[in-house]
């Protein structure tokens, strides 16, 4: 038997012993018995099950949302990045958010972030060198928990000796989307470029210096032009970001051969060859990062003042002229 007491603090139920030292305690008349087969009532409704466990983001890049929030209140350069997997989009970044951290990026100083731990996160292999020898893997590949949304990361730096600080917003993808965009042409994971100040077209450089493959990324990186160009009209300007430049120089025919492309379609085509790292002692790592940055700034829009003040002389005011003694005050 089990027995239950509404009186406030009676044990009865636990002890045996009735809070009134009634003897025995079943003579107390606030003593209910319950039988093993009671059903207890219960004032609160038991929570339900949850359908799926709770997942949480496994990225500390911003969202979308975050993104409109944070260009609803100030304004922010995006940079649009694509390119084919392995090209060098995310070891570009790492190679900027380290310059920057060890205020390395000429002309450029570090002002805030609002995804540190992201950044923190792309750039751990590039940090993991074993007596002095360099990782064979300096970033992981790219990888998003969510398969339909972008991740961005962003970076408020300053120009050395100047107070305006500049807000620039990165897509940290997989290389994959943008592969997609050529091969498939689902182009709805990229639909931020439709916002971008700029765009980073990547291309491997030591693919365009090797016989062997240099054919088959010229007309690969023609292709992203037409891509870009046949579902973003309103495209912005391009730069076409050769990287691994520590491996050789492109030649100036191959440069002209896709910069001819871009001017057949209409697109406004810039080069800037980069090293996010180096392999080669007379390219040092982070080359062409800070002319890689001062060609992505975008310009604010100019605002006209509210009240612009004027010098001209309109003579006579039509309002609140008073004439005193022949002078007007």
């Amino acid at each position: 038997m089990l027995a239950e007491c509404p009186q406030e603090n009676c044990t009865v139920g636990t002890t045996g012993k009735c809070l009134l030292n009634n003897e025995p305690a079943s003579s107390c008349p606030h003593y209910q018995a319950l039988t093993e087969d009671t059903e207890v009532s219960v004032d609160e409704e038991l929570l339900s099950e949850p359908e799926q466990n709770p997942s949480f983001q496994s990225s500390n890049t911003l969202t979308e949302d975050n993104l409109s929030l944070m260009m609803g209140s100030r304004y922010c350069t995006m940079v649009g990045i694509i390119g084919p997997p392995d090209s060098g989009k995310t070891a570009a970044l790492v190679s900027l958010y380290l310059l920057l951290s060890h205020g390395r990026l000429a002309g450029f100083e570090y002002a805030d972030s609002r995804s540190l731990m992201a950044l923190d996160e792309i750039s751990r292999g590039a940090r993991r060198w074993t007596g002095g020898t360099p990782p064979q893997q300096m970033t992981a590949h790219t990888e998003l928990s969510d398969d339909r949304a972008a991740g961005f990361l962003h970076l408020k730096v300053r120009a050395s000796g100047h107070a305006p600080t500049i807000d620039f917003l990165f897509p940290d993808l997989p290389g994959e989307w943008s592969t997609a965009m050529v091969e498939e042409s689902r182009h709805d994971r990229l639909a931020f470029l439709q916002r971008a100040d700029v765009v980073w077209l990547m291309v491997d450089g030591s693919r365009l210096t090797k016989l062997a493959t240099r054919q088959g990324a010229i007309h690969r990186t023609k292709l992203y032009l037409q891509r870009l160009k046949q579902f973003f009209p309103d495209l912005p300007r391009v730069i076409l970001v050769v990287t691994r430049a520590d491996t050789g120089v492109v030649s100036e025919e191959t440069i002209e051969t896709i910069s001819d492309e871009a001017t057949v379609l209409g697109i406004s085509l810039s080069v800037q060859a980069i090293s996010s790292f180096s392999t080669n002692p007379d390219v040092p790592a982070g080359t062409g990062i800070p002319q890689l940055i001062l060609a992505s700034i975008g310009r604010e829009p100019e605002v006209a003042e509210f009240w612009p003040s004027s010098d001209k002389d309109s003579g006579t005011r039509a309002i609140g002229n008073v004439v005193r003694g022949g002078v007007e005050i």
